[in-house]
């Protein structure tokens, strides 16, 4: 049976943090599915998933 594989949303209040994030995951094997968003509350949103091979 395949493994689905579940995107992974990080979210966070500061831009900053968020980019963290984001650079770890990447070096972990995921690309990003959505851009780096800020929603009006002032969160900092983005979707990535894993690349399977």
């Amino acid at each position: 049976m395949a493994r689905q594989i579940r995107p992974v949303v990080v979210l966070r209040r500061n831009k900053v943090e968020v980019e963290e994030a984001i650079k770890d995951l990447e070096k972990r094997g995921f690309v990003i599915q959505h851009p780096l968003t800020m929603f009006p509350n002032g969160c900092w949103f983005a979707k990535m998933k894993k690349i399977v091979v």
